[in-house]
């Protein structure tokens, strides 16, 4: 068993999006450091460091055969959701560990404000070089969408970090495990299509999960009431994400000016929450700092904020391509990365037990992957044959009304 407890948080917080990701690491970074000498020490399945190369090709060939028949650019983007998901917690401990540099709320905040600046350019380009305009968001698209995207993350951070009070690490991974099912249900409930029997390779994926987190289980009721509040608020988030990208105002939003407009209200919302947590202690810490140190503080904070950007813009794409549990789904697979990065990268280990959840979690989104695209293909004839039906009914109307004339 690697990490009793911290290892809990790498291999299962699968649906978590990077600031929450960012708020875990501030949890469990004691829980890390006092048990990396006891992670080196624990028994389990030790993996070569030509291991981790070769298990992500293997996992690119398993995205290759699951999604293949989508086309390359969601190959693509979910190899790129994917990387940039199972290596965000190592670059944001890289800047807690390495520089002390324990303010999760700013470096969140940072995160933010790199995507909204780079999304800006992206769209100011291609307006200069395509005459592409960048979309405004009407005041009721702004206020009842984008800010609830925004503000349905901070809360779900919270509620995490609550729960992470009152409950184990592993019990609030297990829990955390649901949120796809939490998705299938809001999908439902905003009118979006969704088939019923695509529930069984989500409850594939939300077992495996469950099988792959080790660690003391205690339980709370106060503790699980937040985990499950924190589920449905990432549930809301990637569902209104959806709705946007692939419903009446698919056309207007796209993942980079999506992410630009979300980035605004979402840069204001941790500023509060920094100044409110951490107060000006981060600002005070680089000011205390030799050059030297404040520039490799700043060179790895450009890192965590590079894949940090990659990782909103593959997600917003994947979400486009795959709908709102798809996505979730397709985020599980990085458990794999995640913990294999972490025997490479920190000693740990991984016990079989895991190995079977992570298989399983592999097979439940292939399955969901196969099933949806069958499902859209019968959606798709039945939506053509309807036309077909219903131009070949206009016709007759037209030829009775002029034989009667």
């Amino acid at each position: 068993m690697y990490l009793p407890a911290a290892g809990a948080a790498a291999a299962s917080a699968t649906s978590r999006d990077l600031a929450e990701v960012d708020n875990d690491l501030q949890n469990i970074l004691a829980l890390l450091k006092s048990h990396s000498e006891h992670s080196k020490e624990s028994q389990g399945v030790q993996a070569p460091f030509l291991l981790y190369p070769l298990t992500f090709g293997l996992i690119t060939c398993v995205i290759v055969v699951i999604f293949g028949g989508r086309g390359w650019k969601v190959v693509a983007s979910v190899m790129v959701y994917l990387m940039s998901l199972s290596t965000m917690k190592l670059t944001v401990k890289w800047v807690f560990v390495e520089y002390a540099f324990r303010f999760p709320k700013f470096v969140t905040m940072l995160h933010f404000i790199c995507g909204s600046l780079i999304c800006v350019a992206v769209l100011l380009k291609a307006r200069s070089q395509q005459g592409t305009p960048i979309r405004v968001p009407t005041v009721s698209e702004f206020l009842c969408m984008i800010v609830p995207i925004a503000m349905t993350a901070s809360c779900s951070i919270a509620c995490d970090n609550m729960a992470l009070g009152f409950s184990s690490v592993a019990f609030t991974e297990i829990v955390g495990s649901t949120t796809s099912l939490f998705t299938v249900a809001l999908v439902v409930m905003l009118g979006m299509p969704f088939e019923i029997w695509l529930v069984v390779p989500t409850m594939a994926v939300v077992m495996g999960c469950a099988v792959s987190t080790v660690g003391e289980i205690n339980f709370s009721a106060l503790g699980l009431i937040l985990c499950l509040a924190a589920n449905a608020f990432r549930s809301t988030k990637v569902a209104l994400q959806q709705k946007l990208m692939t419903g009446g105002t698919k056309e207007k939003f796209d993942p980079c000016t999506l992410l630009m407009w979300v980035s605004l209200p979402s840069v204001g919302i941790m500023l509060l929450a920094s100044l409110a947590t951490e107060g000006l202690a981060p600002y005070r810490q680089m000011a205390s700092m030799d050059t030297p140190t404040l520039r490799g503080l700043w060179m790895t904070l450009g890192v965590s904020c590079g894949n940090a950007v990659l990782l909103n813009l593959a997600q917003l794409v994947v979400t486009k391509d795959l709908g709102a549990v798809g996505s979730t789904l397709v985020s599980q697979a990085k458990t794999v990365l995640t913990v294999l990065g972490g025997m490479v990268v920190f000693g740990e280990s991984v016990t079989p037990l895991e190995l079977v959840g992570f298989l399983e979690v592999l097979a439940g989104v292939y399955a969901y992957s196969v099933m949806e695209m069958r499902s859209k293909q019968r959606r798709a004839i039945e939506q053509v044959k309807q036309e077909q039906a219903e131009a070949l009914a206009q016709v007759q109307a037209a030829g009775g009304a002029g034989a009667t004339s």
